[in-house]
């Protein structure tokens, strides 16, 4: 039967419903804070390894005492490219879009100039959502994998997250083990904590984990179901709206014991090859810290019509001198840079 319609009938149009996955923000958003923006394709940071160092007395005859300056290295970071378009067929504005009335007022110019701004949407979500990937790869690895169409990566950029700062626990060490007890996990992670601190002198402020680790952690916390599972976590509402939070974030609490606020990240993403992965991958923590410097690097556009601007991002659209397509393009150069991955630390706790 054909869908049909009869003009004579009362009938209502109702919003239209979007069912996409809201775009992701967490760990890009809190944790690389310092937006870094270049007119290059590659981006250049020394680091100076130094240390703090209490300094001798001497009498006030005596020569000064020479302390000698620390030295610093630097690292070289080849700039991944972005540049995604999408083309709109003239015809497809003689028809009603979705959320529409058959006489929806403006026409197909206007409705044109509305899928204009979506499509533009659209490919900037797109870009969040890969720029949040990134950001999970460079806390959960301390790397980046770039990929191209067909998913193969091409390009490995490796931060150098020490051997110490990303561990694997086996046998009776990993949470989910029996024997591992709510002591056992807490003495675990000040160990860690003591860790970052030695190595980076940044104190961890966030511990993020996958769904898993969240469950062990509240059955471990609170085995006999009694209380809410966080009864040794105390939660600041006043510090933390846990009402307004980003879309697939769990504020678990406080650990008083490390000083770290405890979130569970449910989020997860589309991969290449049409899998759906988590962003924070099952078994892993991360321990880290707002303080350190993680950057977002944005390169420059590679685009005579963008003059080769240090922009994050670029739109540009064209259409095709006979008419029959307008094509919507973004491009960017992304770049989530976790600089000190000393006060990073990473383990595969399940």
């Amino acid at each position: 039967m054909l869908n049909e319609i009869n003009l004579y009938d009362t009938r209502r149009m109702l919003a239209i419903l979007e069912e996409l996955p809201p775009e992701p923000t967490f760990l890009r958003n809190e944790f690389f804070r310092n937006t870094v923006q270049s007119d290059t394709d590659s981006i250049d940071i020394d680091i100076v390894k130094g240390r703090r160092r209490v300094v001798p007395y001497v009498r006030p005859v005596q020569e000064g005492v020479i302390i000698e300056r620390d030295g610093f290295f630097t690292n070289t970071y080849k700039v991944p490219y972005i540049k995604i378009k999408r083309a709109s067929e003239a015809d497809r504005y003689i028809h009603r879009a979705a959320g529409e009335t058959p006489y929806t007022a403006g026409g197909p110019a206007a409705q044109a100039a509305r899928e204009l701004v979506r499509d533009f949407a659209d490919l900037k979500g797109d870009i969040a959502l890969e720029e949040e990937r990134q950001a999970a790869e460079a806390v959960y690895t301390g790397k980046v994998t770039i990929r191209g169409e067909n998913g193969a990566a091409f390009q490995n950029i490796d931060f150098g997250l020490p051997a110490t700062h990303n561990e694997t626990l086996t046998g009776t060490n990993k949470w989910s083990d029996d024997s591992q007890e709510k002591n056992e996990i807490l003495a675990f992670l000040r160990a860690k904590r003591r860790l970052l601190v030695t190595d980076s002198g940044i104190s961890p402020t966030d511990i993020v984990v996958a769904t898993d680790v969240s469950d062990v952690i509240i059955s471990k916390f609170d085995p006999n179901n009694e209380t809410s599972g966080l009864s040794s976590i105390r939660v600041d509402r006043g510090q933390i709206d846990i009402r307004n939070l980003p879309n697939g974030v769990t504020y678990l609490g406080f650990f008083k014991e490390l000083g770290v606020d405890f979130w569970a990240y449910d989020g997860t993403y589309t991969d290449l090859d049409g899998t759906v992965k988590p962003y924070a991958p099952a078994g892993k923590i991360a321990m880290l810290s707002r303080n350190a410097r993680f950057d977002r690097n944005y390169g420059a556009i590679k685009n005579y019509h963008g003059n080769f601007a240090a922009v994050p991002i670029f739109p540009l659209s064209w259409i095709e001198n006979d008419g029959r397509a307008r094509f919507v393009q973004i491009e960017s150069a992304p770049l989530y840079a976790p600089h000190q991955v000393d006060a990073l630390y990473v383990a595969q706790v399940l």
